[in-house]
């Protein structure tokens, strides 16, 4: 009886420890484009902000920081940019807002109208592969 109790105690020990294991391992091998995610919302978040409030500066400042995301997206997602083409589409249609809002924000137009296509990509996109 105290066997099978040792026993039963040490397999869950193992198969707690085996499991952790496995867990961090897959973790691991999806941690840049799961960083890569948390930041561009976090960008977004900000720039959304900013243009609510009609910041110009802060919303030129965030829409930088969001086209740098928007090119670690690529090489977080090396694979499916190259293979899979709706996904080379959404990536680009997000390069592309950001880009345009770019030309925009010189004259410092209408922050918040500049803000709805680069989160119209970002949902189009996450309607597709979330």
């Amino acid at each position: 009886m105290k066997t099978r109790i040792v026993l039963s105690v040490l397999c869950l020990l193992v198969g707690g420890f085996a499991g952790s294991s496995l867990a961090r391992h897959f973790a691991q091998r999806h941690q840049h484009a799961r960083a890569v995610m948390w930041l561009a919302q976090v960008h977004l978040d900000r720039l959304s902000a900013a243009a609510r409030a009609g910041q110009c500066q802060d919303f030129e400042t965030e829409r930088r920081r969001l086209g740098v995301v928007q090119e670690e997206l690529l090489l977080a997602f090396p694979l499916a940019y190259r293979q899979e083409a709706d996904f080379r589409n959404q990536a680009d249609a997000f390069a592309s807002a950001v880009r345009d809002a770019r030309t925009e924000s010189n004259a410092c137009v209408s922050a918040e109208g500049q803000f709805k296509p680069i989160h119209d990509a970002c949902e189009a996109c996450h309607r597709d592969y979330r």
